[in-house]
Parts: structure tokens; sequence; C-alpha cells
């Protein structure tokens, strides 16, 4: 079976890696597809290779994805295919092309909860509907001898290989995900392609030619059958160690043709069955690009009695799947207008906490929603640093505080962020798989609150706690080598030695910098047309 399918990145499959109004996506998808194992029901055919009688189909389904925000919720999407196919029976000396444009589709998605929501980073869903347009030829054939040095004669391809399926449909989508913690994301997506139904007016060597009788049953098999199609993933995907930006995903994937059409006629020659696949790849990101990769291999292949098997009371036919699934994709994030966010008032207190004053607790909640205080991270040191994840001087720093973290972790430093920005809690799951961060985030203060409770006047703003929550440094802003001065006061900190001097004033991240947030991990399959 072959599904068609872009890989896009419009969505939120790394926890809430949103586009913003006025971005743009567009992807580049491959999928190649091997078929030449035959299934009769749940059971192998070997007597096929056995006979020489094996079908052997060779399909590359190339997408190009288009991807428009509209608003923060609603996007828009035009999917451009190419098909190149081979196929060819193992006894018969001619090898069947096709090629071209196939079916292409327009629609749109629609996210269940805004993206702006502080819970649309922890999980969120999305629908889709696009119009599926019959641009393909769903008729192309080739002039071929079928002896060697012998009479050409023209041969139609088999439905399963025509760049078109001759009918107008819609394609019903959807995706879903859920950050389970510890930046592990479970995700679901799938689709449903629904045709008008009936069957196609010319016919086929199922059950009659073009200069034969029909079949004595008119519409069950001389025509081939106008089918639907469906595919569904369910997977969950992790930050790769050590490795900046890699996600490593492993999904259960299923897709088949129904016998039944959702509308319109059942009969007409098809050939229904589904194929579950294992599939492990990996995604990677860095700035606005991102590349995917993936394997399935097939575990279950079912080839299901259709219509006219059902009336007749047999199960007449077979069909050809793959042991292998290999899909690749890139996707390029062009941002939009800018939508700088609001720049923070000026703090109503002009004295900033210096040493030994008292930091003020705090009680917040983590992206899954559980509420911590200030106690739940006290220890011997803890850094606690203010941040969007949209903002460049965060996207520097902050990862130079994670390896400080990393190292001194065991010997009694804790270290957690706090979001300022609730409109952009969306961002941050996806933001920290992006950068394979682990510190814990925590959500759910205002702007304005947290601004005047702990004089936030740029970003990043750290401070350095002893256990008893005092404040033995603060920086604001960032410039190179702030990270070695903060590293030498934890490390004074922790052994208990006189702190040097404090770094100079640091130079402010004006709120509402240029998104530099890089895209992130998205549903694979958000505008999918599987097809046998």
């Amino acid at each position: 079976m072959i599904s068609r399918s872009g890989l896009e990145s419009n969505g939120a499959e790394g926890g809430g890696g949103y586009l913003q109004p006025g971005d743009w996506t567009s992807t580049a998808g491959v999928r190649h597809v091997y078929s030449h194992v035959h299934f009769s029901g749940p059971t192998e055919n070997f007597s096929r290779a056995q006979l020489g009688t094996e079908v052997q189909s060779k399909t590359n389904l190339d997408d190009l994805v288009f991807t428009y925000q509209l608003t923060p919720r609603i996007s828009l999407t035009g999917t451009l295919p190419f098909l190149y196919a081979t196929r060819r029976q193992q006894s018969q000396y001619a090898t069947l092309h096709t090629s071209g444009i196939s079916d292409v589709s327009l629609g749109a998605q629609y996210w269940l909860r805004s993206p702006k929501n502080e819970k649309a980073g922890v999980n969120n869903a999305q629908v889709g509907l696009s119009l599926l347009i019959p641009s393909g030829n769903d008729r192309q054939s080739n002039v071929v001898a079928t002896t060697y040095g012998g009479p050409t004669s023209t041969q139609y391809p088999d439905y399963s290989v025509q760049p078109g399926a001759g009918a107008w449909g819609a394609i019903l989508s959807w995706q879903a995900f859920q950050n389970l913690g510890n930046n592990t994301i479970a995700f679901v997506d799938g689709n449903y392609v629904m045709t008008q139904g009936g069957y196609h007016s010319f016919w086929t060597s199922h059950g009659g030619t073009a200069n034969g009788p029909p079949s004595p049953t008119p519409g069950m098999t001389q025509f081939d059958a106008i089918q639907d199609q469906y595919m569904i993933e369910v997977g969950a995907s992790h930050p790769a160690p050590r490795i900046k930006g890699l996600g490593l995903t492993l999904s259960i994937r299923a897709e088949g043709v129904p016998a039944h059409n959702l509308i319109g006629s059942d009969l007409g020659f098809r050939r229904p069955g589904f194929g579950v696949a294992l599939t492990p790849g990996f995604i990677y990101t860095r700035g606005h690009h991102m590349l995917q990769f993936s394997v399935g291999k097939v575990m279950i292949r079912d080839r299901t009695k259709s219509v006219a098997e059902e009336i007749n009371g047999v199960h007449e036919g077979d069909a050809a799947f793959a042991n292998y699934v290999w899909m690749a994709g890139y996707t390029l994030r062009m941002p939009g207008k800018k939508n700088p966010a609001e720049p923070l008032a000026q703090s109503n207190s002009s004295r900033l906490p210096g040493a030994s004053d008292t930091f003020k607790p705090f009680t917040l909640r983590t992206l899954d929603g559980k509420k911590k205080t200030l106690k739940d991270f006290s220890n011997k040191v803890t850094l606690v640093s203010f941040f969007f994840p949209r903002c460049p001087y965060c996207n520097v720093e902050l990862p130079l505080i994670q390896k400080i973290y990393d190292k001194y972790k065991d010997k009694g430093l804790s270290a957690v962020w706090v979001n300022i920005l609730p409109e952009e809690v969306g961002l941050i799951a996806g933001w920290q798989v992006a950068k394979n961060l682990t510190v814990p985030v925590l959500i759910g203060g205002s702007q304005e609150s947290l601004q005047r409770d702990y004089h936030i006047n740029s970003t990043p703003s750290t401070y350095l706690l002893d256990e008893n929550g005092r404040v033995l440094f603060r920086a604001d802003g960032y410039q190179p080598g702030d990270e070695k001065t903060l590293e030498a006061r934890i490390e004074a900190a922790l052994n208990v030695v006189p702190a040097g001097p404090a770094s100079a004033s640091l130079p402010p991240c004006p709120m509402g910098p240029e998104d530099i947030q890089p895209s992130v991990p998205a549903p694979r399959m958000v505008d999918a047309w599987p097809r046998e």
C-alpha cells in the first residue's frame, strides 16, 4: 500500500511548536515503497514467488506542502504531490511506468485549544478538512512489447500506481499530543480520505476489457472502484542525549483501504486491506530548518474481502504489500511579519534585591499542571531564571546554564526557570525539545506580577539563592562571558568561600525580539492521502 503524505511542521507533536500568525512553512517530503509480498487475508501467499507470478511495484511519492498560519488557531495548507512508479509481474517481459502530478489538496486546520492558552504546551488537538482535487491522470498508458523483439501494444498500468484517483474527495485529518514530562511527548495523528464512491467508466482486465464483454454481474469487478483510504499513527518522541536539536521517535502506524466507502457505491474492483508498521525515526531541528526520517517495518498485513467477494461468498484475490516504508522530509520555517511581544513596563520599585535580601517565595505550576513552590527546588544553592522562549539572549544563555546545572546538580545545585510571558506558554515544550533542555520550567504567573515582585526589567534575569532563600547574586541580560561569572559564583557558594566582585551591568534583552524560535517536531502526516 502507498500512503500519500506530506511531512509538515505546522503542528506540535513536539509539544507546542506552534506557528505564529503570518508564518509560512514549506516542506519537501519523500516516500518510497516496494510492494511484492502477497497476502490473502492475513496469510502470506508463498506460491506467488514460487510460480513466478509475484507482482512487484515500486512507488516514489514526492510532496511539496505549503502552510500559512492565518490566526493562532487556523492554518491553511496546500499539497502538490508527484508520483513515480513501476509495476511488473515476475513472469512478464514488460515493466510498466507511470509518473506525473498526483491529486492536489487544499485545506485548513484548526487547534481545539488556543495556542495562547497556558495549557496548550501540555496537550492540544487539531482537526483539519481538505478538498481533494482530481488533478492527477488516472488513465496513463504505456506502449510496450510483451516479448523481446515482439510487436508493441498499449497497456494500462494497474490503478494502484496511477498518479490520480479520478475522483473528487475530502480529507479529514487530526492530530493531538500530550506532554508526559521529562521532555517525552506522546502523539497521535491520522487522516481519512473520503471519496465520492462508485467506480470508473472504463473496462479493466478484472472483469472485461475494452474489446470484450462485461462480467455477468455489472459493476462488480469489471470497473475499478473509487475507494476511500485511511491512516492512523500513535507514538512518542524524546530528545536524544548529547545531541542538541535531535529528537527520537517511535510509532505504530496503520494504513489501509476499507471494503466499504463512507458515501457512494461500494462496487467495483478493489483490494481492501491494511498494514501495521513499527516505525522508528528521528527529527533534527536547527534554527528554522527541520529534517525528518523514518523507516517503518510492516509487521501485520491483511488483504480483507471486497464487497464483490462478500456478495459472491469467496475470497478471490490477494494484494502485494511492502516489507518496509521509507519516509524523509525537510521543512523550512519562514517567519512572517513580526508581532513583537509587549514591552515590559518599568518596575514600580527602583531598588533591586541585593546580597542578603530574601527572595520572595512563589507558588506556580509545571507544564503538566502540578503546583510547585520555591521550597520544592531549595538546595544548598538554587538558581532561578526568568525567561520567555523567543528571547534571543535567553536562547543563548539558558543552554549554557543547562550545562552548568548538569555539572553541579549532584553537588548541591538546583535550578528552575520561570516563564514571564503567558502568551508563549504554548512554545515552551517544543522549545525544550529542540534545545535539549531539562531544567524544570514553571508557568502561571502574570507578566505584571512577576515583573513587579522580582524586579524584572530585562531577560534573562537570574537569581542565585542560598539554602535559606537569601539572594547571593543577581544578573540581568546577557553578554559573552556572563556564564563564567555565574559559574564562579556557584562554585564559591558551594564551597562556602567569599564571592568575588559582581559582574558589570549587563545589556538588557528588549521584550519582543526577532523570533529565532526553531521549528519543532510536528505531526508527520497532517495532510496525507493514503492509496493502495
